[in-house]
Order: structure tokens, then C-alpha cells, then sequence
């Protein structure tokens, strides 16, 4: 055999050997890298969330009754006066309030008012009368310390309404009670005796004018305050009695707010954008009260809150057994409305007028129903924070503003 088909032979054999497959044992590349274990993992579904379930809105009633509900014009210590075995404390026929009704509806806190018929104590007999009314007051928290008590700051106020008991305030209702009012000295001196019995709010002036401030009843709605009228504003600051609004001429209203330093108060008035009636306060008056920071307490009578009720009511008071014309609680609502869209619901606030008044929105015959206007403002779509505000924060606000404002006296 020639030595070139060996050779051929031999190449052949080494082609083959190079070309021969793997081990049949050994696995492809991808196959062990799926397979180690230095891989990264696989992540891991994430853990279910847990919600809590969203707390269900307070019921009207249950908010209600878990605010503090503050209303700022009660004229029963006139009902006191008359009858001396009267009750305060006993459920009565007649009247919008008593301590009963107070609780059944909710109410935490009532102004009582100090007021005098200026027809009947003119001058200085109003001053007697005046003494009488507060004394009066103070016998109900003392005939009734289990249920109610005389509260004199907005603390007082929060801690009767803890306790579950009423808390009694005293406003009086215009300058004249303080009987004739030339002297300044005298007149200061009453200012700080009424401070000193309780009073926490002065109306300057009721339907009618005195020597301090022009009145939107009577001829006087063209003045302002006079210089005695400024010079007790100054010390009504400084004592920390809030300046009430209510009743003044519109130029006295402007000098209040120049000469207060502190915020102010509208015990019971309305909107006159809503009603036309001079006991109404403007827009404008409105816009200045929210920029003063005080606040202004919706009155519940219809003729402050109707023009078209008051011209029936006009037509039938006078006539015996004739029905008395009827207005909606809506009518009310419009105003608080119409008062938070102009003043802000930080100056909103709550004044009945109870016991002072002979007629009172359909649903809101006494205290006792006093959840109605809560269950109305619900339905309007108030927040519970904003409700909060006009069943009686604001009112609490308004009065820690005045205590923190007062200067201490000797």
C-alpha cells in the first residue's frame, strides 16, 4: 500500500474525532442557568391591602347633640320678673325656653338678657330694674346647681357643657339700663358692676337711642357713638364684654368698628340682603363684621326674615283670633346661607330671640326643636366642622377673643 491513501486514512480519523458530540450527560448552558441556584428569585406577589372601613357620617341628631350649642338672645328673665313663683328649672306651658326644654333640645348654653322697657323705667328708674333682672338670673343657677350654672368665660362654658349641664350667660340689651347716663363717671361704674354681676355682652342701644349711640329704631338711626359712647366701648374692651351690635343705627355700627379693638357681636340680626329690615345688617356690614373677626347671630323671627311674612303679619296682629301667617324654616336657612357666603362661616353664629319674639319659623315652635335647624343645615350640605362652627363655636371664639383682649383690672 502507497504511503498517500495512509495518510488520507489518518486525516480522516482526526476530522472525526474533533467533530464527535458532547457527552449525551451533559446539559445545555441555558438549561443550567434556569436551574441554579444563584439566580435571582422570582419576586413575590405583594401583600393584600387592608382597608378600614370609612367611618359613617353623624347622624343630625347625633351631631346635634355632640356640639356645643350656644344661642346668644333669651328674653325669659322677662317671664321671671313677672311671676315670682316662677320656675326656671320646671317644664312650662308657655315661652320658648325653660332648663326642660334646654335639654331635651340640646342647647349647652344661653345669653339671658337684661332688658328694660324704656316706656316703663324711663331714666333712672331703669337702673333699680336692672339690679332685679340680674339677681333674678343668678337665683337659677342657684336654685338649680345639679342642671345648670353661671358661667362667666367660654371655658365656664365648655366645662358645664362636659358636665352636662347648662350654662347660664347674662347680655344686656341697650345703655339705658344703666339709667340716665350724663354722668361718665356713673356710667362706668355701672359698666363695671355689670361686669363684675356677670354681663359678658352690651347691646349700646335697643329701638331706642340713649346718650352713648344712635338706635336703628327711633330718630337716632343718623348718629353714631358719642364721645361717652366711645369712651364705654374703650372700657367694655378692656373689661372683656363683647360690644353687641344688634339694634344700632348703620353710623354707629361704623364708629363700633372703629373704636373696638376687639371682635364684636350681633347677638340676633339678620340679613337685609335677604330681608330688607333695619334691624338687618348689609353686605357690607357683613364684610366688615367677618373683618373685625367677630360674628353675627342669625334672629329667628319671621319679620326680620320676610318681607312678604311681615305685611301679612301687619294686616293680623292687631285683629283678635286671627291666624298668625306661617314661614318655613328654609327662610331661616337662607339667611345663615346668605350670611356664610358674604361674612364666612367662621362669623355665623345662632340668636333666637326666644321669649322675645310671638311668632317663630313652622318647626321651631321652642328650644326643644332646636335640632331642626341642625337636621336644615345637613341637608344644605354643610360639613359637620362647618355646623360645628354656627351651633356654637364661633360665639366661644368670639368670647375668648374678648377675655385674652381684656386688661387685667385692680
Amino acid at each position: 500500500m502507497s504511503a498517500t491513501p495512509r495518510w488520507g486514512l489518518l486525516l480522516v480519523l482526526l476530522a472525526g474525532c474533533r467533530a464527535a458530540p458532547p457527552p449525551a450527560t451533559r446539559a445545555p448552558k441555558a438549561t443550567v442557568r434556569a436551574s441554579t441556584p444563584t439566580s435571582k428569585p422570582t419576586s413575590a406577589a405583594p401583600p393584600a391591602v387592608v382597608r378600614k372601613p370609612r367611618p359613617q357620617p353623624l347622624k343630625p341628631l347625633e351631631l346635634h347633640h355632640r356640639a356645643v350649642v350656644i344661642d346668644t338672645h333669651c328674653d325669659a328673665p322677662i317671664r321671671m320678673l313677672r311671676n315670682p313663683a316662677f320656675d326656671y328649672g320646671a317644664r312650662q306651658k308657655k315661652g320658648h325656653t325653660d332648663l326642660e326644654r334646654m335639654k331635651e333640645g340640646g342647647l349647652d348654653a344661653e345669653f339671658l338678657v337684661v332688658f328694660v322697657y324704656p316706656k316703663a323705667f324711663p331714666g333712672e328708674k331703669a337702673w333699680p330694674r336692672t339690679r332685679l333682672i340680674f339677681d333674678a338670673i343668678h337665683r337659677v343657677a342657684a336654685r338649680h346647681p345639679q342642671r345648670s350654672l353661671l358661667a362667666r368665660t367660654a371655658a365656664d362654658v365648655r366645662a358645664a357643657a362636659a358636665a352636662g349641664k347648662i350654662a347660664l350667660l347674662i347680655g344686656v340689651e341697650g345703655a339705658h339700663a344703666m339709667g340716665r347716663l350724663g354722668s361718665e363717671r356713673r356710667t362706668l361704674q355701672r359698666m363695671r358692676w355689670m361686669h363684675r354681676r356677670g354681663a359678658r355682652y352690651m347691646g349700646l342701644t335697643w329701638m331706642n337711642s340713649n346718650a352713648l349711640a344712635g338706635s336703628s329704631g327711633d330718630a337716632g338711626r343718623t348718629r353714631g357713638l358719642s364721645p361717652l359712647g366711645r369712651r364705654v366701648v374703650r372700657l367694655m374692651n378692656d373689661l372683656g364684654v363683647m360690644v353687641d351690635v344688634s339694634h344700632v343705627s348703620d353710623p354707629t355700627f361704623r364708629d363700633v368698628l372703629k373704636v373696638s379693638r376687639l371682635p364684636v357681636l350681633a347677638s340676633h340680626s339678620s340679613a337685609r340682603a335677604v330681608a330688607g329690615h333695619f334691624r338687618n345688617l348689609t353686605d357690607d356690614m357683613l364684610r366688615a363684621l367677618a373683618k373685625n373677626g367677630g360674628a353675627v347671630c342669625v334672629n329667628y323671627f319671621p319679620g326680620f326674615l320676610s318681607d312678604d311674612w311681615m305685611r301679612k303679619w301687619k294686616k293680623v296682629r292687631k285683629k283678635k283670633g286671627a291666624k298668625k301667617p306661617e314661614l318655613p324654616l328654609k327662610v331661616l336657612i337662607d339667611h345663615i346661607d346668605h350670611m356664610v357666603k358674604v361674612a364666612g362661616v367662621d362669623h355665623v353664629c345662632l340668636g333666637s330671640d326666644y321669649d322675645g319674639v310671638p311668632v317663630l319659623p313652622v318647626g321651631l315652635d321652642d328650644v326643644s326643636k332646636l335640632p331642626a335647624v341642625t337636621a336644615a343645615l345637613v341637608r344644605r350640605g354643610y360639613k359637620p366642622g362647618d355646623i360645628r362652627k354656627i351651633l356654637g363655636l364661633n360665639v366661644l371664639r368670639v368670647m375668648e377673643a374678648n377675655e385674652k383682649g381684656a386688661v387685667k383690672q385692680r
